[in-house]
């Protein structure tokens, strides 16, 4: 199983070249075998909740729901790991043993591990230090 990083989700929503290069590799595969995990949906809802909390003239906050509707929609489309009592377990593990890295990555990391898959992601920088991660930029 391949599990979308939220940074790969971006790309993907945001449909450039990278985005496209993304979705034609997807494309090779079964959509059982693809997902993305509740933290980033946590993470892309708060993105979208804040524009429509800074949205002030009409345009602008009928754009921040179009924004949040579109959101739902493409979540609607994949497998949506959950954050449950074994996830949270491998996650208290991380945070003793890589406290320095972010919890919302800790949290991905964690429900990747116990799923035995591999996170698709641009973020070797933190990601990488995870031993048994196994990770893949397909950007």
């Amino acid at each position: 199983m391949y599990v979308l990083d939220t940074d790969h989700l971006s790309l993907i929503q945001r449909n450039g070249d990278q985005g496209r290069r993304i979705r034609v590799k997807l494309s090779l595969l079964e959509e059982s075998e693809v997902a993305t995990t509740i933290i980033s949906y946590e993470e892309q809802v708060k993105g979208r909740l804040g524009f429509l909390g800074k949205a002030k003239v009409p345009q602008d906050i009928i754009s921040a729901y179009q924004g949040l509707q579109q959101l739902a929609d493409d979540y609607r489309s994949i497998i949506l790991l959950p954050f449950d009592a074994a996830a949270f377990l491998e996650h208290q593990k991380l945070r003793k043993h890589y406290p320095r890295l972010g919890n919302m990555d800790l949290k991905i990391a964690s429900i990747v591990l116990i799923n035995n898959a591999t996170l698709l992601t641009r973020n070797y920088s933190d990601f990488g230090k995870i031993e048994g991660l196994r990770l893949e930029d397909w950007s």
